[in-house]
């Protein structure tokens, strides 16, 4: 592929999720670390369900929605001003919290890098906020890439078999066959 075509393919991307994020009614933010987000991401970069804000199980909570307004139902939010970005207290008793996927936030400088077809971690979300489908399953979408063929295909764990320059999963939407994730280990 020509550099020409390389980028034309980025900028492709690019548009794509700016108009994800538009029609999805995402793009709800302006500080870096997410701290004004009031979007409804309620699942974290491994794909963990957060846990409500309202409620004290499996976590208690230091933030309370009567103190800080901004925390609604489940949403990610980053009430304490994090350097990082949004995150949650998740439904998991064994992880008490962890980091979001602040949408239209991922590094595509590190997604067209090499390395991207290598990536062994666990995230499970797709840029736009949305569960990854399992690469064992063929429901809601049929699926090409098998992990009998591509053993790295585990669990619904972004992956990358095909060389596209991001790590991706196919998604629980039926109206969504797949869509780029964010890479967590350089975004």
């Amino acid at each position: 592929m020509s550099p020409r075509h390389i980028v034309c393919f980025l900028f492709a991307i690019a548009c794509i999720v700016v108009i994800v994020s538009l029609r999805v009614g995402h793009i709800s933010h302006g500080e870096p670390d997410g701290s004004d987000y009031r979007g409804n991401v309620s699942v974290t970069v491994s794909g963990k369900t957060c846990q409500r804000w309202d409620v004290e199980y499996p976590h208690t909570r230091l933030y309370w929605p009567e103190k800080f307004p901004q925390l609604v139902e489940n949403y990610c939010r980053n009430p304490d001003g994090d350097e990082g970005t949004i995150w949650c207290y998740t439904t998991d008793p064994d992880t008490r919290w962890e980091y979001c996927t602040l949408p239209g936030q991922c590094s595509f400088v590190c997604m067209s890098s090499t390395s991207a077809s290598d990536y062994r971690g666990n995230v499970s979300v797709t840029i736009s906020g949305e569960t990854c489908q399992r690469w064992d399953v063929d429901s809601p979408h049929t699926r090409i890439y098998l992990p009998e063929k591509y053993p790295e295909l585990v669990e619904n764990y972004c992956r990358n078999p095909d060389g596209e320059p991001g790590q991706w999963c196919y998604t629980t939407d039926p109206n969504k066959r797949w869509e780029f994730c964010c890479n967590a280990a350089c975004a």
